[in-house]
């Protein structure tokens, strides 16, 4: 009885540690494309802009990312799918050329994305 203990003690105890020699690697999380996906190229635009009143407005095509026509555009973009219909953009700033910013968008579907931009979330429409 002793002896059939110690056997299966050992061998529970090798597989762990053996375990924990060899680790396990992490999967890479997802790269950098080119471009922007399609489910989020179009213009985009809030419930204010579609009664006539002044609001919010987005565009995205392939290569171009313009929200509002105050905001600096990003050209170069590049983007990563971070989750489920969640996507980061990258890009760099029209105007200045050298600074990147991202951006990041949740698409509810393929006519609604949130995101959040200077603290608070805003909603558009295709």
């Amino acid at each position: 009885m002793y002896r059939k203990t110690m056997t299966g003690l050992l061998v529970v105890g090798s597989l762990g540690f053996g375990s924990l020699v060899i680790g396990s690697t992490q999967a890479q999380a997802a790269k950098w494309h080119k471009g922007a996906p399609k489910i989020a190229r179009g213009h985009w635009l809030d419930k204010d802009v579609m009664r006539g009143r002044m609001g919010e407005t987005m565009y995205i095509s392939k290569k171009l990312f313009v929200l509002d026509d105050n905001d600096p555009h990003l050209t170069h973009l590049k983007y990563k799918k971070m989750g489920n219909r969640r996507y980061k953009f990258r890009g760099y700033e029209f105007e200045a050329g050298k600074y990147q910013s991202t951006v990041t968008m949740h698409f509810i579907n393929k006519h609604r994305v949130t995101f959040k931009q200077y603290g608070h979330r805003s909603t558009l429409y295709k």
